[in-house]
């Protein structure tokens, strides 16, 4: 019981899983997609959908909470049946290869776009394939250490932004709170897929230590740090680029620090997107990870390397499809974006409803 104590995660750990699969690809056109919808009342927006998934985010907990031993996999079976909970199952292992092929395509169009011109964008995407692959592979502790680790980098792609201070104009930001609601709606929806991946919580939470309470402190503390990084990435968008320039710029912040230069440094946005590749390497891992456990569920197996490994592969093969055109990876994310209101957000609750008709928990213990 201790040994299989001291396998699991440390609320730090837990912590710094959750920061790293949302903090990644969508970062650097999250100013450009929030403005398109609302204008200037973007960060609005942001801070709406971010109440929202705190809302949410209790609801994944309470679930959690009445079954403490099981994963998401587990307690759907559970709830909806074998042959029903398999189905279910295999949808998410779907679901999240696909989420993971869509940060390829993205990453990829990124660093062709920005960095390597001449360089194919399926070599690209294959490199971050094998290297998220290795890492996954070596267990999920192991992960959460290297996580951990990076989760300094952060504070750099802060530090670098520190740069643009002088050159923020607030008058930007005026007048306030004049979108309609449609508008704002829609910069809700466009913010969401920026806070993609909470569902972590369901797939982890059993093999992290600590009460119940404390596993809640943590995803709170998680969330908001993501949605308090994004606010500053927002408004510094916001207050350097003017409403008539923004929406001329899709990926804001590194032309902001493309703007900049320095005697040792000539080129400070190619910091930033050194960083940022790190992130976009833990949010993928990590999205292999769960379609890989989502598959060991549905077959039984406990060979969890084969299953990752056919995950990371078909994540890697559905990238090729939406690379051809920008109208296509529009259409791609758009649907990944549909399909993940149904995935994080209408089925979960469903579960959590269909658990309160449970007489009994995981545990077997009367409610």
């Amino acid at each position: 019981m201790s040994n299989q104590k001291n396998r699991k995660l440390s609320q730090r750990q837990f912590f710094f899983l959750i920061i790293q699969t949302q903090i990644g690809v969508g970062i650097l056109s999250l100013p450009y997609d929030l403005h398109i919808a609302a204008k200037q009342d973007g960060w609005l927006s942001l801070i709406i959908g971010a109440f929202i998934i705190q809302f949410v985010l209790i609801v994944l907990w309470l679930l959690g909470k009445k079954y403490p031993e099981w994963d998401l996999f587990q307690m759907i079976e559970f709830l909806t049946g074998k042959w029903l909970g398999k189905v279910l199952s295999l949808s998410y292992a779907v679901y999240f290869t696909f989420v993971g092929a869509l940060v390829l395509v993205l990453f990829g169009r990124m660093i062709s776009g920005w960095i390597l011109p001449n360089t194919p964008i399926w070599v690209i995407t294959f490199l971050m394939t094998s290297v998220s692959l290795y890492l996954v592979c070596s267990g999920i502790k192991v992960v959460a250490r290297f996580f951990t680790m990076l989760s300094a980098l952060l504070l750099f792609l802060l530090f670098l932004l520190v740069f643009s201070l002088n050159e923020l104009k607030l008058m930007y930001l005026f007048p306030v709170a004049t979108s309609s609601w449609k508008e704002l709606a829609a910069g809700v929806n466009s913010g969401m897929l920026a806070f993609l991946g909470f569902i972590l919580i369901l797939v982890i939470a059993p093999k992290v230590k600590g009460a119940a309470v404390d596993t809640l402190k943590t995803i709170f503390i998680a969330h908001w740090f993501v949605a308090i990084f994004y606010l500053i990435i927002v408004l510094i968008s916001f207050t350097f680029f003017s409403t008539e320039e923004l929406p001329l710029v899709s990926s804001p912040i590194l032309y902001m620090l493309k703007s900049f230069e320095f005697t040792v440094v000539s080129r400070v946005d190619l910091f930033f997107l050194s960083v940022w590749i790190v992130s976009v390497t833990t949010t993928f891992t990590i999205y292999i990870y769960m379609s890989g456990v989502g598959l060991m569920r549905v077959f039984h197996s406990q060979n969890k390397k084969v299953f990752l490994i056919v995950t990371a592969a078909a994540a890697f093969f559905i990238s090729f499809w939406p690379i051809g055109s920008q109208k296509t990876i529009d259409a791609f994310t758009s649907h990944i974006m549909t399909a993940s209101y149904g995935m994080a957000i209408f089925l979960p609750f469903i579960l959590y409803g269909l658990s309160l008709f449970r007489k009994k928990n995981a545990a077997g213990s009367e409610r």
